[in-house]
């Protein structure tokens, strides 16, 4: 019988709720350092999911490492089976329609299925300049599954139409993207307070799962966006007493999924403060 947590944070459920969106030999791109996403991704790795492929840095097929701001490009590279360049990963996976997970999060997020990593207002004099897309643009349009996940759930951040596009995944429903050349998959949004899905494209968002405690009226008024609300919602399932013992003492054990969660002004004193806890474990400080 499955033994649930009875202590856990709003992050450690997005976590794992992505961790199982992961199926077993799956080819998972591990893009920027984004703490949750990475830890969805080993955690699966070292659970259900042990003959998926992760690749990360110039590294393939790495082994799990435990989280670390200071470490996890060396931790990466050291339990690599092969290194490669970027060119070659680009060609080889992303290119090719290979890459299985790498979800995603943006500034905004519309109906349409598209993303927003670029700027807020108008791009020549933007209100916010973001990071930029990076490789998101090939990730959410080639990849079988379109996953992100959202620490605010919001109309700040699921808006009607985003300012720019910097990514889209323009064929959406399974025999749209097959008829294209694309494998098929759905877009998948795990956020804060629920997890919302859309598989074709006439057809609106729909609310898949409402976490512990937050009711469908919440998710409608915190989204910028018409949802399809069925009538019954099943609760996201909540993470095992073993998954949560898992991320906090084997995955990451300094916090750092908690970083997402943190205001602008919250942030740097979070990052110093995990800096510290690494520094003194390897004798630093």
């Amino acid at each position: 019988m499955t033994q649930y947590a009875k202590d856990y944070t709003v992050g450690e459920l997005m976590c794992v709720t992505l961790a199982r969106e992961i199926e077993d030999g799956d080819v998972i791109v591990l893009g920027s350092f984004t703490p949750l996403a990475y830890a969805s991704y080993i955690l699966a790795k070292i659970t259900h999911a042990p003959n998926s492929t992760l690749l990360a840095y110039a590294a393939v097929d790495f082994r799990p490492f435990q989280l670390s701001f200071t470490r996890a490009e060396a931790a990466a590279t050291r339990g690599a089976s092969l290194m490669w360049t970027m060119l070659e990963d680009l060609n080889s996976v992303h290119l090719k329609g290979r890459g299985d997970v790498e979800a995603i999060s943006s500034i905004q997020a519309d109906q349409y299925g598209n993303i927003n990593l670029s700027v807020i207002g108008e791009y020549d004099k933007p209100m916010l300049r973001g990071p930029g897309g990076a490789g998101a643009p090939e990730v959410i349009k080639m990849h079988r599954k379109m996953l992100g996940y959202f620490p605010s759930h919001t109309p700040r951040t699921f808006v009607p139409k985003v300012d720019v596009i910097t990514g889209t995944r323009y064929v959406i429903g399974a025999k749209e993207r097959i008829k294209s050349g694309y494998r098929p998959g759905p877009i998948r949004y795990i956020t804060n307070l629920a997890v919302i899905a859309k598989e074709e494209k006439e057809k609106p968002f729909k609310i898949e799962s409402l976490h512990p405690g937050v009711t469908a009226q919440q998710v409608v008024e915190n989204t910028g966006f018409e949802l399809e609300v069925p009538k019954k919602i099943p609760e996201t399932e909540k993470p095992t007493a073993v998954q949560v013992k898992l991320l906090r003492k084997t995955v990451d054990p300094y916090g750092t999924i908690e970083f997402d969660f943190k205001p602008g002004k919250e942030r740097l004193l979070y990052l110093n403060d995990i800096l510290q806890k690494e520094l003194k474990s390897i004798g630093y400080a």
